[in-house]
């Protein structure tokens, strides 16, 4: 009788204890899905403003590109989330899930799992293809409703994949970088987005930035996208993430290596350059400043006395060249150029201590004078500011 007690009593107190186990278990699995997974890959994606249309060569980068987004998902595991805009500039989400496969065998879970990386690739290609070609782009609108969507997941890795497509010249309020002074005083400007608290959260995201030197007017000259690069760079930086790839057209590496871009050459001098089209400045072959070139000219005056009072300043003039065209021609009328820009500056309280003033002709062309657009780039005139 005792011995039967005592198995009974053995019985009872293995099953309290498996029963502890099992419920330690469970309690522990729901701290998990409460918490979220910090082992989750994450990956967030933007479609914004895509000038360059729906072209044949366009489309089958595009493909490219949501065939690896979907394959790394499924390999990893990812929850991808993919917000795109409406015809009407309104960011909406288009997908927001796990890439993963269920079902009670491996068998199934593969199938599963390639379903749904399918529907992950069409979502991206509708996003893209729903993408308008024209309207005001908004960047940074489209930054902070990714990291309201991030934010919300449950899952918090230390390093989350972003890749934004579409054009990053942003043209709506507050962040106007169709206006020269504003694209090229990067400190100025971001300070002044994150007074605003318009500077979001992005700690640990590696981001890749694809055709955001494309706009309505065409591809930005090369001094203006190393502007823009460099300004999306110290953004992301500021926030917490990296800038980890600049492409014109398609994913070169994804996931990223989580290696920063490098800095444009004039950070190290905290150089801050200002390209004026000559166009906007002067009528035709004139060197007499129109009326309307106050409005660009009068922002230089101002970070040149007001926010680097005390930098050096250079005004080189540059001009295209033309079929027919002389090249000494061109000189004399940079020279002429340059020297009206720097006689306003002086008007305008900038000390000629400070100023240089050079006319550089055809040198340092920015775009291709083989078409009439290339032309209005390279015919400009540059103000260079040194902090000393």
């Amino acid at each position: 009788m005792k011995a039967k007690i005592l198995t009974i009593v053995g019985a009872l107190l293995a099953a309290l204890l498996a029963l502890a186990s099992q419920t330690a278990t469970a309690a522990s699995a729901s701290r998990s899905t409460d918490e979220g997974s910090n082992d989750t890959p994450v990956i967030g994606l933007v479609t914004g403003t895509n000038p360059t249309g729906h072209a044949v060569e366009w489309e089958k980068q595009q493909t490219a590109d949501a065939s690896t987004i979907a394959e790394e998902a499924g390999h990893s595991g990812a929850h991808v989330i993919l917000n795109g805009l409406t015809g009407g500039q309104a960011q909406t989400t288009m997908f927001n899930q796990q890439v993963t496969g269920d079902g009670p065998n491996e068998l199934i879970k593969t199938t599963h799992r390639k379903k749904v990386q399918r529907e992950l690739k069409d979502a991206i290609l509708s996003a893209q293809r729903a993408a308008p070609t024209r309207g005001r782009t908004d960047v940074l609108s489209n930054i902070r409703h990714l990291a309201d969507n991030l934010h919300a997941l449950p899952y918090h890795p230390q390093t989350t994949e972003i890749v934004l497509f579409g054009s990053g010249l942003q043209d709506k309020p507050p962040l106007q970088l169709t206006d020269p002074v504003t694209l090229a005083d990067t400190r100025t400007t971001l300070d002044t987005l994150e007074r605003q608290g318009m500077i979001t959260d992005c700690r640990g995201w590696n981001v890749h930035m694809i055709g955001a030197a494309r706009t309505t007017d065409g591809p930005l000259d090369s001094l203006r996208e190393v502007q823009l690069r460099e300004l999306f760079r110290q953004l992301f930086h500021r926030c917490g993430g990296r800038l980890v790839e600049w492409s014109s057209d398609r994913l070169i590496s994804f996931p990223g290596s989580g290696t920063e871009v490098a800095p444009a050459d004039w950070v190290k001098k905290r150089q801050v350059i200002v390209p004026l089209r000559a166009g906007v400045l002067f009528d035709g072959d004139r060197a007499t400043l129109r009326p309307t070139a106050r409005r660009d000219l009068d922002k230089a005056v101002t970070i040149l006395t007001r926010t680097y009072p005390t930098a050096t300043v250079e005004v080189a003039g540059y001009a295209a060249s033309v079929p027919g065209g002389s090249a000494d021609k061109a000189l004399a009328l940079s020279w002429a150029r340059a020297r009206a820009v720097s006689q306003y500056l002086l008007t305008h309280g900038v000390s000629s201590s400070r100023l240089k003033t050079i006319g550089r002709g055809l040198q340092d062309p920015v775009a291709s004078n083989g078409t009439e657009e290339g032309r209005r780039a390279n015919r400009r005139v540059v103000i260079t500011c040194t902090p000393r």
